[in-house]
């Protein structure tokens, strides 16, 4: 297990690394947790679709989660200036993904996708990790299969991919990307949380996937927002703690006096530091937080209130046992065909896979060996961007 990074502040969650269970723990004696999406398996979270594997956030790579039998498909959303929601874990395109329609990988800051239509977003490849993306490529490029003409998918797009496979039963957990806090760089551009919320919900309406939907966000007030439009959709509070990540690696600033710009007018402080109680109040049913400010005290607060623990990005086999038998709900990973061999080896059911050879997004569930193996990075730095 690695060692905890020396969170902000005070903060009052435990470190998984101080407690310990027997690998024996039979999950499924956890008391019955109830959220809006009901809890019937433990929930296997391919982050980005399973980046490490193939393209993230792309039709390509939520296929292929589709394809290796996962519960969830996770994902992140930006809205475009004339409304869409696309899918991207990057407000402003990412020279470590993106070519431009000439081939060339975009330069930093150049595109900001907020600002940008539709039919201008569609002329750009993300089929293929930038090699020379340093410690991003060694951490995520070396197993993924790249895909070259792959474009940055809609919400909708999405919803129809799995449509066309036929699978009835995989649930989606979206997050609004939303930056409230000025010191973050992404604070400008930042849509209204109200707008983003709503376009978001008429997609889920659309497509009648209210009950097959988890909205996610580390904005809260998109959750507010978001509860206000359809109270019944399932809320999931997302908070991190990591100074070393940077300015905007604390969302819930405990210690600072005023309220953090992250939790919707509330005050952590007024919690005594308690994030579980603060998700609560704010009407999530399941926190979200970063594995390494987990700890079995949590996971057992937030089960007796009702709420499922699902936290990210997890990565590490042995980090994946140790949260298992800790009793999380599920876990979000880069390397979705790892958790659920391992899932299978501990007799926790898993998802059955939906293959479709003729989807255009079919490219199987094989992995690049050209590149050797992905390296975790120090400091939970593989799962920071």
């Amino acid at each position: 297990m690695t060692t905890l990074i020396k969170p902000c502040k005070s903060i009052l969650l435990g470190g998984i690394v101080t407690f310990m269970l027997t690998s024996a723990l039979n999950l499924w004696t956890m008391p019955e947790v109830y959220a809006q999406i009901p809890i019937k398996n433990f929930d296997l979270e391919a982050h980005r679709g399973g980046r490490d594997a193939r393209p993230e956030n792309t039709l390509i790579s939520f296929a292929y989660a589709l394809e290796l039998g996962v519960t969830t498909l996770e994902m992140d959303m930006q809205l475009t200036r004339d409304g869409h929601i696309v899918i991207s874990h990057n407000p402003i395109m990412s020279p470590n993904l993106t070519k431009s329609p000439d081939g060339k990988y975009v330069k930093e800051g150049q595109y900001d996708i907020r600002t940008m239509t539709l039919a201008q977003i569609k002329q750009f490849d993300v089929g293929t990790m930038n090699p020379a993306a340093g410690d991003y490529f060694d951490s995520h490029g070396k197993t993924q299969v790249s895909v070259p003409g792959t474009t940055i998918p809609t919400l909708e797009e999405v919803f129809d991919l799995v449509n066309s496979y036929g699978n009835n039963t995989i649930m989606f957990n979206i997050e609004t990307k939303s930056y409230p806090d000025p010191i973050d760089a992404a604070y400008k551009n930042n849509p209204d949380p109200a707008v983003f919320a709503k376009k978001v919900y008429e997609i889920i309406k659309k497509y009648h996937m209210e009950n097959r939907v988890a909205l996610q966000s580390f904005d809260w007030r998109t959750l507010k927002e978001m509860h206000k439009l359809d109270p019944n959709i399932t809320l999931v509070a997302l908070s991190n703690e990591q100074p070393s990540w940077g300015p905007g690696g604390c969302s819930l600033k405990i210690g600072d006096k005023k309220p953090s710009p992250w939790l919707a007018g509330l005050n952590i402080n007024d919690f005594k530091g308690d994030y579980v109680k603060a998700a609560k109040a704010i009407g999530a049913d399941v926190v979200s937080p970063y594995y390494e400010e987990l700890s079995p005290t949590l996971v057992n607060e937030a089960h007796a209130l009702g709420m499922k623990v699902i936290p990210w990005t997890v990565n590490n086999l042995q980090d994946m046992n140790n949260l298992i038998a800790m009793g999380v709900d599920g876990l979000i990973t880069d390397k979705p065909w790892q958790l659920r061999e391992l899932l299978i080896k501990r007799g926790i059911k898993v998802a059955t896979p939906t293959i479709n050879p003729s989807s255009p997004y079919h490219t199987g569930i094989s992995l690049s060996t050209t590149a050797g193996e992905a390296r975790q990075l120090a400091g939970g730095g593989d799962a920071a961007h």
